[in-house]
């Protein structure tokens, strides 16, 4: 490039010397005009020669043959050069800086993500799959109406005569919305700061705006416009350069929210001290995320529905009350969400940073206050614009920085060899399977009771002598062996988690399972994305992907903060002792047949229904009205005060100590059939070499 830009220089400067003197040499030599002259010139060069104009002297027509063999060769030197420059790969890479320089520069409010590699690109890939629905959306809700108008409007004409102008009408109103009426999503206000070139390269052809640098460096968050950015997302690959780049965005914009992920889960408290308001650690999530999906898989699904399942009608949504709110000092009931929107409360965060979960009807509106609302999706920005019709502010509570707090590991007092264990075990029914050796397995058993229904299974040592000393019924062996299995209970076991990081175990240990136990509900984590469908063709109920849900996490906290956070405060919380609960309305529940209202459970229980999982199906209520109907096979999802939660337990079952019969929804009867023999000896054999 450089020998371009020299070569490019060389000729210009020639040039500058070779016209003034030609067109000064022909003025003098010939007596022409000086337009005439630069018109001789001009074509002489050029080799276009009209032959309008033309020498006559002897002398005029050497001086001519002169310029020609100097002037066409710097010429076409000079044309060559330039046009290198101007397309060169480092030309249109500048001038594509320039461009998206002053696209960031148009910007405010904007989300920024620093890093590369899966946990980023799970996340954009999360941002555009939301894009592309939203902008469906929202093509369904403005076509509508005027594809009811046409056929009106043309509906009682003869169609022939009119279709050509009904096309030609519908095409350019199709335009016009498309380029010209408003609809910005996440995408729009997203903006890469990466220092992988070829990763930056990749983006970009996607559309998405990136700044090529390194995220711990001033400039480079400068020119992602950090001062002017709502939030920032740091994930990077060094947790030791996230901690630096938490440091230097909190230095450039004390205001942002930043989120941050990181992988040594030591470091958690060190990314708050340094300015993080929440930090995420992608396998303590997915540890938390399967535990839920095993324990609770009615809650975790209720939950996933509308948090981040993007083709779900209903999503969550914070709907913020400022100072000029028309819904403040008003009652949830006046409000008439569900009549006007198919909209209900889940949730208020109050301006003291404390929640309330499912508030009645009853409830007052205050200043300052988040409501955490359930709605079809197409009603979320009309319920937005009319809680807030001046706007929406950014973020109030953007300095609000999440408390790190470590959950104490519950031991008990008398342990079990593994002998006892086994003895134990012998007399479990309707127990829960824990299964692996890794450390998604390892940080899902950190937060079990010893004292539940649990069946730990590990052929690494060291992991079941821990699990032995905290009291936990264990069996050490290959879970992918059914004498093992059986060990464990499997047959009579009500879920199996799974989480093994070879990947030929970890099938095998699922096609295992399903052989033995057809109602069984099973999770499993995936290392990769090519083991997803994998897992679910060999019998997986669930199979979460650690990246996957720590992306979904990352974008929950911090696009919808205050939703996350209900999230933790409801879900299974020691500190506000709260958990949200799953009650099976079996064939002789005493519920069966009653209103939600008549069953008193804010009375007594200090409880509220967000959610119902409707009969034998995947499909929810959500947040049911109190004259909704208790039916039978239904899922109520509850959250209650843990202290109430046995005893709840046992007024839903009609005081019988008894499970659920199954917690899967349905059988998936191909799952175990679509593989082979050939393919399973394959499997067999991989696992064997390894």
């Amino acid at each position: 490039m450089n020998d371009i830009r020299r070569q490019f220089r060389a000729a210009r400067n020639l040039l500058l010397i070779i016209l003034p003197v030609g067109i000064a040499g022909i003025m003098i030599i010939e007596k022409f005009s000086l337009v005439d002259a630069a018109w001789l010139l001009i074509i002489t060069l050029t080799t276009i020669g009209y032959g309008d104009i033309v020498v006559q002297s002897e002398l005029g027509k050497v001086f001519i043959i002169c310029l020609v063999l100097v002037g066409l060769g710097s010429l076409t030197f000079f044309l060559s050069s330039s046009f290198a420059l101007l397309f060169s790969a480092e030309s249109v890479a500048r001038r594509r800086r320039t461009a998206t320089a002053k696209q960031i520069a148009e910007l405010n409010n904007q989300y920024i993500i620093c890093g590369s590699g899966e946990m980023v690109d799970k996340t954009i890939g999360y941002v555009l799959q939301s894009a592309q629905i939203r902008r469906k959306q929202h093509q369904d809700t403005t076509f509508r109406p005027i594809e009811r108008f046409f056929d009106r409007l043309f509906g009682d004409v003869e169609r022939g005569r009119f279709l050509g102008l009904r096309r030609l009408v519908h095409r350019l109103f199709v335009f016009y919305v498309n380029n010209f009426v408003e609809h910005m999503t996440l995408l729009d206000l997203l903006v890469i700061v990466t220092e992988d070139a070829d990763y930056a390269e990749h983006l970009r052809s996607a559309g998405i705006l990136v700044v090529e640098g390194d995220p711990t460096d001033d400039d480079s968050l400068r020119d992602a416009g950090i001062a002017r950015a709502q939030a920032i997302m740091v994930m990077l690959n060094h947790d030791t350069e996230g901690l630096l780049t938490v440091l230097t965005a909190r230095n450039l914009n004390p205001t942002l929210y930043v989120t941050a992920a990181v992988i040594d889960v030591e470091l958690k408290l060190k990314m708050i001290r340094a300015g993080a308001n929440i930090v995420i650690a992608p396998y303590e999530v997915a540890s938390q995320f399967l535990n839920s999906a095993t324990l609770r898989p009615a809650v975790n699904d209720f939950f996933n529905s509308v948090l981040f399942d993007q083709e779900t009608n209903h999503q969550v949504t914070q709907l913020e009350l400022g100072d000029n709110s028309p819904w403040i000092g008003k009652r949830i009931g006046d409000l008439k969400l569900r009549e006007r929107y198919s909209a209900s409360i889940v949730g208020i965060r109050t301006d003291d940073a404390d929640f309330v979960h499912t508030p009645g009807s009853g409830r007052v509106l205050n200043e300052d206050d988040i409501l955490l609302g359930v709605a079809p999706g197409l009603m979320i920005p009309r319920l937005q614009r009319e809680c807030r019709p001046s706007g929406r502010d950014v973020m109030r509570f953007a300095t609000f920085q999440r408390l790190v707090t470590t959950r104490a590991v519950k031991r008990l007092d008398e342990t079990l060899d593994l002998d006892e264990s086994a003895a134990a075990i012998e007399l479990m029914s309707k127990h829960f399977i824990i299964c692996g050796n890794d450390h998604i397995i390892e940080t899902a058993a950190r937060y079990l009771d010893p004292s539940r229904p649990f069946v730990l299974l590990s052929d690494d040592h060291r992991l079941t002598q821990e699990w032995l000393g905290r009291g936990f019924r264990v069996v050490r062996g290959n879970p992918s062996k059914e004498d093992v299995l059986k060990k464990a209970g499997i047959e009579r076991a009500q879920a199996f988690m799974i989480s093994i990081e070879d990947k030929a175990a970890a099938v095998l240990t699922v096609l295992s399972a399903r052989s033995i136990s057809k109602s069984l509900l099973i999770s499993v984590t995936a290392t990769t994305d090519d083991m997803i469908e994998k897992l679910h063709r060999s019998g997986a109920d669930r199979v979460v992907s650690p990246f996957h849900v720590a992306a979904q996490f990352v974008l929950l906290s911090t696009t919808r903060p205050e939703i996350a956070e209900f999230l933790q405060h409801v879900l299974y919380n020691e500190i506000t002792g709260l958990e949200t609960a799953e009650f099976y309305m079996e064939d002789d529940s005493p519920w069966i047949g009653k209103t939600i209202g008549s069953l008193g459970l804010a009375v007594r229980y200090q409880a509220g229904v967000v959610g119902i999982r409707r009969a034998n199906s995947m499909a929810f209520s959500y947040a049911p009205p109190s004259t909704r109907v208790v039916q039978p096979h239904e899922v109520l999802i509850v959250v209650t005060p843990m202290k109430y939660f046995d005893e709840m337990r046992a007024e839903a079952a009609g005081h019988k100590d008894k499970r659920p019969a199954t917690l899967r929804v349905q059988i998936d009867a191909q799952a175990s059939g679509a593989w082979s023999r050939d393919l399973i000896r394959e499997l067999i054999k991989q696992h064997d070499s390894s």
